[in-house]
């Protein structure tokens, strides 16, 4: 049986713009039936047919590998039974065959897909790469001929139209949510990087920093730019204070402490010149030193006990019994959002929310009265921190403004209809094996309304330091949940208030670009999956739970799952898996039942379900770089299966109201080839900012 399949020869496309809805599909072999490319059989070729520029394969039978004149260079298929299978697969492993279906078909296939990530552009076929053989053609470039991965550019070929697309306005009435689980926007689906550092590095942040960044958050960032991928920096509490403990009734007034960040609008404008988003932490509090605190007692803006406001009590910074503002006052609630409106004028539109729900209704059970008592107070204080998060796009971003923006926040408190407001961590965690299994245990009960669908915790713990081990099986776990964020504490047991690679070893700084670049180019799938999980009904998360020990990354017959390894010295491991065939992703080998597999360091045990398609996109520094061009279907071949690509512009509330489109990709390998068809792309019903699609001719 065919083991790992690649697609036949491909055809020459010609790519132009066209409405949205219109065929983007190719045939191969020289003909064109449904938009289908079919593989061919078993014919021998030593060693792989080689295109001009095209892609080869070694070790078993091999189809295919002609050359289109002047256009497309010829894949290979390589057969399962040939000693040492395929070669190509990431960190230097090589396939080794293996009875059972599965190998996987990386196909490029005519993309022109709609732009996830709202820019313009298009692209031709694809061409095809994947761990299990050949590594094919590039994407498109340039008009009026194509450049393949090292090959020649040949006049005629595929021709890469750049079709921009304003995309249609939602009415406001049809953008109301369905009660699904609300997306935040695209670049939260990246990595999210969190510290003490400031703008100036003072000695404050460099106590904690302990690192030749020396806790200044702009050479973080650029270095972070330089070196690995990124889509957010946030500044813990000490925005406010850098002496915190004993700064007391001043500590929460919503402005950044002068002398640790003498110009904060300066600091966030340079972090948004680097493509990063901006967030801070902040309370549902005031001290009684800020300069507004008599404001909210005249008002009654705060929870109050008659004439006197109600005290919170739990807290750790400062004021320990702060004010806490009335959120379910509508007044208050306006209050609250305009102190915090400077900070999003800089652009700020992320915010970490550190209180529990004993902390938050503390002033309640004090004697202290709401507005409005019919209203939930966690709720109600989440929404106003997400309206806080809207205002910078809604105002800056064109896709948001015609069509409403997205917030993201992370608190850690239950709420009723919390999934409407996105994002949430797991709390603090020490640095231990046994706090890495505690904040397992804690996102294990999250995938509810009341919590939410989007979630993470501190990759490598928050007190103390995680050492190397720890800290690279932290991050390959948290690489597929549906947030990563890295952040860390200041010197409490020798941490260094943040988890910047660099501040380990060289083999864990390898590993970090590793699973960051695994984590980026599986963002179209990633992404697709949660609007899925918005639109169809009944909800499936994401990222679920199988057992307590298994993530699963995906829904129906294109899945993939994840075996968190949990405690240190594993190098080899016995998973359970699923019903079904699946493929461990290292070596394309197939398992049903248990599968033994070896786990150095760099390989966390990772499997794929037979018959899944999964759309890959190109390596990222951050989320909006670069369109997904060229889309790369990654193919397990296994009977006939099928996945369907949702996209949006990735930042407004529109897809609530129908501006979105599908592409649905099909495989079938049960007549004895490999036919992978490539559906029409359908708008939902409102064209999306940045949308893309192409006719794809043959020639």
């Amino acid at each position: 049986m065919t083991k790992l399949s690649k697609l036949a020869p491909a055809m020459v496309l010609v790519v132009s713009c066209s409405s949205q809805g219109e065929s983007s599909n190719a045939a191969a072999g020289g003909s064109r039936s449904g938009g289908s490319i079919t593989t061919g059989g078993n014919s021998q070729a030593a060693g792989g047919q080689t295109g001009g520029g095209g892609a080869s394969a070694r070790g078993g039978s091999t189809s295919g590998g002609s050359t289109e004149a002047g256009g497309i260079a010829g894949t290979t298929t390589t057969g399962g039974g040939g000693a040492g299978g395929a070669t190509g697969l990431p960190g230097g492993a090589s396939a080794g065959g293996g009875p059972g279906s599965g190998g996987r078909t990386a196909s490029g296939g005519a993309s022109a897909l709609g732009g996830a990530s709202g820019l313009g552009g298009v692209s031709g076929l694809g061409g095809v790469s994947g761990r299990g053989g050949a590594t094919g053609l590039g994407g498109v470039s340039g008009a009026g001929g194509r450049t393949g991965a090292g090959g020649a550019t040949g006049a005629g070929g595929n021709t890469s139209v750049v079709c921009p697309g304003d995309g249609d306005p939602v009415p406001a009435a049809e953008r109301v949510s369905n009660g699904g689980p609300v997306l935040p926007p695209k670049w939260a689906f990246g990595v999210l990087w969190g510290s003490y550092y400031d703008q100036i590095g003072s000695q404050w942040a460099r106590l904690y920093a302990r690192s030749d960044d020396r806790g200044n958050i702009l050479t973080a960032a650029e270095r972070l730019r330089a070196e690995y991928s990124g889509d957010l920096m946030w500044i813990d509490s000490s925005w406010l204070s850098h002496n915190y403990s004993s700064d007391g009734p001043a500590y929460v007034c919503f402005k950044f402490d002068a002398e640790a960040f003498p110009d904060p609008g300066a600091m966030i404008a340079k972090l948004r010149e680097q493509h990063f988003h901006f967030g801070v932490w902040e309370w549902a509090w005031m001290g009684h030193g800020c300069q507004y605190f008599q404001t909210g007692v005249d008002n009654k803006y705060f929870v109050m006990n008659g004439n006197t406001p109600a005290l919170a009590s739990g807290g750790w910074h400062g004021d320990r019994t702060p004010a806490a503002f009335d959120f379910t006052n509508p007044a208050a609630f306006t209050w609250w959002t305009g102190l915090n409106k400077p900070l999003a004028d800089w652009g700020l539109d992320f915010m970490k929310l550190d209180t529990n729900n004993t902390e938050l209704t503390s002033p309640m059970r004090s004697g202290g009265r709401l507005a409005d008592p019919t209203k939930d107070y966690v709720r109600e204080y989440h929404h106003a921190a997400y309206v806080v998060t809207q205002m910078y796009p809604a105002a800056n971003d064109p896709r948001a403004k015609m069509n409403g923006a997205r917030g993201f926040i992370m608190p850690k408190s239950p709420a009723p209809r919390n999934d409407q407001f996105p994002g949430w961590w797991t709390d603090d965690i020490p640095t231990t094996w046994a706090g890495m299994a505690t904040e397992i245990g804690r996102a294990y009960g999250l995938n509810r309304p009341e919590n939410a669908a989007y979630w993470c915790g501190d990759t490598g713990g928050y007190a103390g330091k995680p050492s190397d081990e720890l800290y690279i099986r932290w991050l390959e776990y948290s690489t597929f949940t549906p947030l990563q964020e890295y952040f860390g504490s200041k010197a409490e047991g020798g941490s260094v208030g943040a988890r910047f690679p660099w501040l380990f070893g060289t083999e864990a700084q390898t590993i970090v670009k590793q699973y960051t670049q695994l984590r980026y180019r599986l963002l179209p799938f990633r992404y697709s999956n949660g609007l899925i999980a918005y639109l169809v009904k009944p909800t499936v998360y994401p990222v679920r739970w199988n057992g307590n020990r298994q993530l699963l990354v995906g829904q129906g017959s294109s899945q993939m799952l994840v075996q968190i390894v949990s405690s240190g010295g594993v190098t080899s491991m016995n998973v359970t898996l699923p019903a079904g065939t699946w493929i461990h992703y290292w070596t394309g080998r197939s398992y049903t039942g248990t599968a033994s597999v070896s786990v150095p360091l760099n390989q966390a045990p990772i499997f794929v379900k037979a018959g899944s398609i999964i759309p890959m996109g190109p390596k990222l520094r951050w989320v909006d770089e670069v369109p997904p061009d060229p889309l790369t279907l990654d193919i397990y071949p296994s009977g006939s299966t099928s996945y369907t690509l949702y996209e949006d512009d990735g930042m407004s509330e529109g897809y609530m109201g129908g501006a979105y489109s599908t592409t649905t990709f099909k495989a079938d390998d049960s007549g004895g080839k490999v036919v992978v068809t490539i559906e029409a792309q359908k708008t939902a019903k409102y064209r999306f900012a940045g949308a893309r699609s192409a006719t794809a001719a043959t020639s």
